[in-house]
């Protein structure tokens, strides 16, 4: 059977495809005991093997994605534009929660999406971990900000008391994510391989290893790169229309941002990257594009020594023997 699922912060809207053709729908509260009463309706179903299907919407999907899956049922969680996409080829103008439940379900069934892993517990603790030190980091920033405008000496006093307060507090964060990842034989290896990547340094690889923990997994970099929006958009239109490229951002902001100034480390310092840069420069495309073709490339590579297991090797492309 198919469950296709709506999720908003207080609400989700199902809609079940049972094999006979009927579709079914409830709506449940976002929350434990929404969750539970999920799980009873589907037994009452007589829903014994399952593929749900969600759009992958701030937080809000993740429990009830999680729940689904303890009970052995197959989970995707799929990037909201390809169920946007699916819908306006159907000709679907409506849209109510009842109505894109139906679509998902309807999404799922035709195109029968990749199955989602969860993260462990410990790749679950190091993303709040780190997500607490990213927020503190912005705290930080703010109040910096203040204190270089601030004239006022008690005001002045009181804001660098925070300011020291939050940078032990980040301090405390990056030991404490570090001794995470070292304590773990394997978050130690995957660490060390993205280390291996110049352009990548520790912030990067641990953002990289909780926003991105099922990197590896990907059927394809190309994959990745399209869930994180590091691929294209051209706009193309006969032979008057030639709009420059640009990031498609459909997908993951936070990697977007992961990799922005990794990208611009990795122009100067990383062989492979430099190379892609000069060849684009040579053809005269904007830096914008450039610094964007540079992130989609880093992805690239690290999917690339993660998938292998192992180390960045500048000279590996040169090495391959070409198929004859």
């Amino acid at each position: 059977m198919i469950l296709g699922i709506d999720i908003s912060k207080a609400y989700f809207d199902v809609t079940l495809l049972t094999r006979a053709g009927a579709k079914q729908h409830r709506q449940f509260t976002n929350d434990e005991p929404g969750i539970a009463a999920l799980l009873t309706w589907l037994k009452r179903q007589g829903v014994a093997e399952l593929h749900a299907c969600m759009e992958a919407t701030n937080l809000y999907w993740e429990a009830v994605a999680e729940q689904l899956h303890e009970q052995g049922y197959t989970v995707s969680v799929v990037n909201p534009a390809r169920i946007k996409g699916f819908a306006q080829s159907q000709l679907r103008r409506n849209k109510t929660d009842k109505q894109d439940s139906e679509v998902i379900a309807d999404f799922c069934a035709a195109l029968k999406p990749a199955a989602w892993q969860p993260p462990s517990p410990l790749q679950r603790k190091l993303r709040a971990l780190e997500r607490h030190r990213e927020a503190l980091q912005k705290t930080l920033t703010q109040q910096k900000n203040r204190l270089a405008s601030s004239k006022d000496p008690d005001v002045i006093r009181s804001l660098q008391k925070v300011i020291n307060l939050l940078q032990q507090e980040i301090e405390q964060l990056d030991q404490q994510i570090t001794d995470q990842i070292e304590s773990q034989e394997d978050l130690a290896t995957q660490k060390a391989l993205l280390l291996s990547i110049q352009g990548i340094g520790e912030r990067t690889a641990h953002k990289l290893m909780t926003e991105l923990y099922d990197l590896a997994h990907y059927a394809s970099a190309h994959a990745a790169a399209a869930d994180a929006g590091v691929t294209p958009a051209h706009h193309e239109s006969g032979t008057s229309v030639r709009r420059t490229p640009k990031l498609s951002k459909v997908g993951k902001a936070s990697v977007r941002t992961i990799l922005y100034w990794p990208a611009i480390s990795a122009i100067r310092y990383n062989p492979v990257v430099r190379a892609l840069a000069e060849r684009l420069r040579a053809r005269h495309k904007p830096n914008k594009l450039i610094i964007a073709a540079a992130m989609r490339k880093l992805l690239h590579l690290a999917y690339g020594v993660l998938k292998n297991q192992k180390p960045f090797d500048p000279n590996y492309a040169s090495a391959t023997p070409v198929p004859t």
